[in-house]
């Protein structure tokens, strides 16, 4: 049953994936932490994805707007830190708050934003 059950779950997430339009993965490389971030945009919204190193998964509508510095993406929501991220013209994606930019992740899938 179980392995029925996994096959039902990966040609789900296969077809999920075909509609999206990934604009990148990267991973938060700072100790302790190794998070996997995507981000995608599917039926005209934008999200982030975050798979956790602890194996928790989040899920998140983002909010894009382009600036001369790239595309900045907030939670749709807000958040209690009041941080962003910026992706630039070279797909490298940073963390920011009010200080601007903290931290740079490291690229894994090579993808250009559109």
């Amino acid at each position: 049953m179980v392995g029925l059950e996994n096959r039902r779950r990966l040609r789900w997430k296969a077809s999920a994936l075909q509609a999206r339009e990934l604009l990148g993965t990267w991973v938060d490389e700072r100790p302790r932490l190794g998070d996997k971030i995507t981000f995608y945009r599917e039926d005209g919204k934008w999200y982030l994805e975050t798979w956790f190193n602890d194996g928790c998964h989040s899920l998140d509508e983002v909010i894009p707007t382009p600036m001369a510095e790239g595309l900045r993406l907030e939670d749709k929501g807000g958040n209690f830190f009041a941080e962003y991220f910026i992706i630039d013209a070279d797909n490298e994606l940073y963390f920011c708050n009010a200080g601007g930019r903290y931290y740079k992740a490291s690229k894994v899938t090579p993808m250009r934003v559109a």
